[in-house]
């Protein structure tokens, strides 16, 4: 009998309307169509983003402290993917475990343009995200949902932690503009002091948040999750106070081997008219160049909306897949693009034009997010699952060999 597998979602996000900045969420989700829709008028070309924007709203309207358990129970229960007993399959191998990276996001931008009367920018602490989704975590390792006999879904207590479909180690969000160098050292050595990038560590702390983000210290989260569309800049050589702090940050990530996740695509959470020129590629080059050894997933595949090429930027996804030929350590996820067959398609003719691709490329979700284009994160998922346009063994790579080399020190 084979041993079952690990699947990776390397790119989700869990948050609930509390905590973005609702004028970036506007801007995210197509301000004109949101507003068409929420004032009643439904034009019939409307109709399908109209659903999507529902859709999205309809998970991020529940509580945050469910949001795990509701995935799980949606998986098992809705046009079902996952078998009770934690176990699906991908061309035949079977899988019962699910790692999930939430990448928390510091929506604490100061400098947000508004041209509303109210002007003055709201700030959107990360310690209360952060504070929800460990407390979602912590309520996932101990309770599920299940469908009792009358129908009505109960929560019940789990027993054995061993036994949970998903293993949940989130992404500290941050922007160094937010902080004074003092403190970001401060808060760096507090939750990445002990890190050893190792999988028991994190699953042994997978859960224990007592309420106290004082306590929070290391190996509860795995990476970094930095994004450029809120306003931190990768590589800000006029502003020499803000180079100071990410050049630390980034020798103290490559010391430790700490994992970074780029929103790298020109779409996103946008706050200003300058997130392309903070977003491209051509930032973590200049980067990369000074920490080559630096451990860095540039999301998104350089996918830009705005710019036809089968979806693609071809100068941003060039720029990408010249820094993950050149650097070991430098992977590139495909989140929020995958929809449909044509895209794996696409992908594998990629793939197939250099060896090294198939070793970088990871696979991810961007759920809740992705609801604006997909139907569900079964969905989503289902469709990397069942599709043919990628060999067996490149799956395989892309969604657990990939991953846990890029996650886990213990898995080089």
């Amino acid at each position: 009998m084979q041993e079952a597998k690990t699947f990776y979602d390397i790119h989700l996000h869990a948050m609930d309307l509390s905590h973005p900045n609702i004028l970036a969420f506007v801007k995210r989700v197509n301000g004109i169509g949101l507003k068409l829709v929420m004032g009643g008028i439904f034009l019939p070309f409307l109709k399908r983003k109209k659903e999507n924007i529902l859709n999205l709203l309809s998970v991020m309207e529940n509580n945050i402290e469910d949001y795990f358990i509701l995935m799980e129970y949606y998986l098992k229960n809705k046009s079902r993917i996952v078998k009770n007993d934690n176990s699906f399959s991908i061309d035949g191998v079977i899988y019962n475990r699910i790692v999930l990276t939430p990448l928390l996001m510091d929506f604490g931008y100061k400098n947000i343009k508004t041209e509303s009367f109210y002007d003055i920018p709201p700030q959107k602490s990360i310690v209360e995200q952060t504070y929800d989704v460990l407390k979602a975590i912590k309520k996932y390792c101990s309770c599920y949902l299940e469908k009792g006999v009358n129908g009505k879904v109960e929560t019940k207590k789990r027993t054995e932690k061993n036994d949970l479909l998903f293993e949940i180690y989130p992404f500290l969000g941050i922007n160094t503009q937010n902080y004074e160098k003092e403190k970001l050292v401060t808060m760096m050595e507090k939750y990445f002091g002990k890190y050893e990038g190792k999988r028991n560590d994190l699953f042994e702390n997978m859960g224990k948040f007592d309420g106290g983000i004082d306590l929070t210290g290391s190996n509860v989260f795995a990476g970094i999750k930095l994004y450029p569309p809120l306003g931190f800049d990768p590589w800000p050589k006029r502003n020499r106070k803000e180079m100071d702090k990410v050049l630390w940050l980034y020798g103290f990530c490559e010391e430790k081997n700490i994992p970074l996740t780029a929103h790298c695509s020109g779409e996103g959470f946008i706050v200003d008219n300058k997130t392309n020129r903070r977003t491209t590629p051509k930032k973590w080059a200049a980067v990369l160049q000074r920490y080559p050894n630096l451990k860095l997933n540039l999301a998104h595949l350089g996918y830009r909306k705005n710019d036809f090429f089968f979806f693609q930027n071809k100068k941003w996804l060039n720029e990408v897949l010249k820094l993950i030929k050149e650097y070991e350590n430098v992977y590139t996820d495909f989140s929020c693009a995958a929809f449909d067959d044509n895209y794996y398609g696409w992908l594998s003719k990629l793939i197939s034009e250099n060896k090294v691709y198939s070793d970088k490329m990871l696979f991810g979700s961007d759920y809740m997010i992705n609801l604006l284009s997909s139907k569900s994160y079964n969905y989503y998922l289902n469709t990397f699952f069942k599709t043919q346009k990628i060999e067996k063994p490149v799956k395989e790579k892309i969604c657990t060999i990939n991953p846990e080399r890029f996650l886990f020190e213990d898995n080089k």
